[in-house]
């Protein structure tokens, strides 16, 4: 009987156990560990032993710091490491406008470029850590100044000077990265799903992606698209197979993820408007957008088209875009006029269905035009 109750009782603990979940504890060994110095880089020939610390040409540890990850935590926000600071404010600077103050801002050794502002980079370094790294206040900084409030339209002495703008004598201009490119779509054509937090999904991405880089015993052998609300959500929680990874955010430069990328590279390639034009997400985001002014406006065409370009840029058109767009729309409506089955498939890409009260050719005409807005220059670039 008391072996059966053990049994029991085992069982019991073992199910607990199971559904459980595990923390790992961590403490410092009672011994401090070491290394090696292998003789010319050979694992077999070890040589000097060396322990825990910072390197001495790096300032070394503060004297009260123990040399463990507490210690090397301190030296990292210690008063007299620079360096911390001055790496964190020049890849800000760098997000907000697309080069930092420090070019290589992966490279602050030897091998990288010298500051374009050197003193500017100081005072923002230490403006950040006298804040308490407080990295909103540090942002609104940078983005309520002059500098970066500046037009961007280029003087033509200027741009033969300085014509990638190191010196900060006109408004940054760049390409958006691809994921926020894909948001930007989405909220536009209000579609964006704003939920915050949650399991990563997987929107629209070509059939069989992953066939050929996945093991076939893998749970990502295949690719199985989500549906309903999750295809609009932030490209934030998209699931990322790093062998695979979205086609329509890689051909906007976005990094692979099998290696650490601090700075990407901005490429302008006719695949990057390809995709706007013809992606799946992207025509799809065009039509919801067409959809919204529909419903929301029931006057004029013309009316129409300043709704949408006022939401995707939040400002009315110039008399000469709105000519064109105008001019867009009469066509489209001409060609899906003598062609009605190529307006329905149109407004059926994607996976949400089109209001069945709207007339389809107005429909399809509308989302090309919106289309045609989200391809424009300052939709892509950031100005």
């Amino acid at each position: 009987e008391l072996k059966y109750e053990e049994a029991i009782s085992d069982q019991l603990y073992n199910h607990i156990y199971d559904q459980s979940t595990v923390s790992l504890v961590m403490k410092e060994k009672d011994s401090p560990p070491y290394a090696h110095i292998l003789e010319r880089g050979e694992y077999d020939k070890p040589g000097e032993k060396v322990f825990a610390d910072v390197p001495e040409s790096l300032g070394g540890l503060p004297a009260s710091a123990p040399k463990n990850r507490m210690g090397l935590a301190q030296w990292l926000v210690d008063g007299e490491n620079p360096l911390t600071a001055r790496v964190t404010v020049n890849r800000f600077w760098q997000n907000i406008f697309g080069t930092g103050i420090v070019a290589t801002s992966e490279d602050f050794g030897i091998m990288g470029e010298n500051p374009t502002h050197p003193e500017l980079l100081d005072w923002l370094a230490i403006h950040f850590r006298e804040s308490r790294w407080n990295v909103k206040d540090f942002l609104k900084l940078l983005v309520m100044s002059a500098t970066y409030r500046q037009d961007s339209r280029i003087d033509v002495e200027e741009l033969v000077i300085d014509p990638e703008n190191r010196y900060l004598a006109r408004g940054l201009r760049y390409r958006l990265d691809g994921e926020v490119l894909r948001d930007k779509a989405l909220f536009v054509s209000g579609s964006l799903n704003g939920r915050m937090g949650g399991p990563p999904v997987k929107p629209y991405q070509p059939g069989g992606i992953w066939n050929a880089v996945a093991y076939s015993d893998s749970n990502t052998a295949h690719f199985f698209q989500d549906h309903g609300e999750d295809l609009y959500r932030r490209s934030l929680y998209t699931f990322w197979k790093r062998t695979a990874p979205p086609p329509n955010m890689v051909v906007f430069d976005v990094p692979s993820r099998e290696n650490c990328n601090v700075r990407r590279e901005r490429t302008n390639t006719p695949l990057q408007a390809l995709t706007l034009m013809n992606d799946k997400q992207y025509v799809e985001a065009a039509r919801r957008l067409a959809e919204r002014v529909m419903l929301s406006d029931q006057s004029s065409v013309e009316r129409r088209i300043e709704n949408m370009y006022r939401h995707a840029f939040g400002s009315d058109a110039s008399p000469k875009h709105q000519a064109i767009l105008e001019e867009s729309y009469r066509k489209f409506q001409s060609s899906f006029a003598e062609q009605r089955s190529d307006a329905e498939s149109l407004i059926m890409v994607g996976d949400s269905i089109p209001n069945p009260s709207l007339n389809p050719i107005e429909l399809a005409s509308l989302t090309m035009v919106a289309n045609q807005i989200m391809n424009l220059d300052s939709f892509v670039n950031k100005y």
